[in-house]
């Protein structure tokens, strides 16, 4: 079971972690807007391969906010570090690894391999 220091820690991990990724998004929404259209056809086939890089990563990052807010709010209402899946403890090296974990090791392998017979 993760102790409440172990959970401040984490949490203020997550907060930098937040911090950084909007910071991120709002600077990528910037260089969205200061895009230009110019030179040739080689020129704009980059441009637009750029570009698609640059909106994955801000999906990326989107999804990314969205987990630590959640894990944030777990932490708030104290149901930080219980998998979602089967109620028990995550482990406190998963937390630490990927602190917006919802699930333990097993329910995560679980439903990777049930998502990957649906794919």
């Amino acid at each position: 079971m993760i102790s409440d220091q172990q959970i401040e820690t984490i949490r203020l991990q997550l907060v930098e972690q937040l911090t950084e990724t909007q910071q991120r998004l709002e600077q990528d929404a910037q260089l969205f807007k200061d895009k230009e259209d110019s030179g040739d056809d080689v020129d704009r086939a980059n441009q637009e391969e750029s570009q698609q890089l640059q909106l994955n990563r801000r999906q990326h990052d989107i999804a990314h906010v969205k987990s630590i807010k959640d894990a944030l709010r777990r932490i708030e209402e104290q149901d930080y570090g219980f998998c979602e899946g089967c109620g028990e403890d995550i482990s406190v090296a998963r937390l630490n690894a990927r602190p917006e974990s919802r699930y333990c090791i097993d329910c995560q392998d679980y439903r990777e391999r049930k998502n990957s017979q649906y794919a």
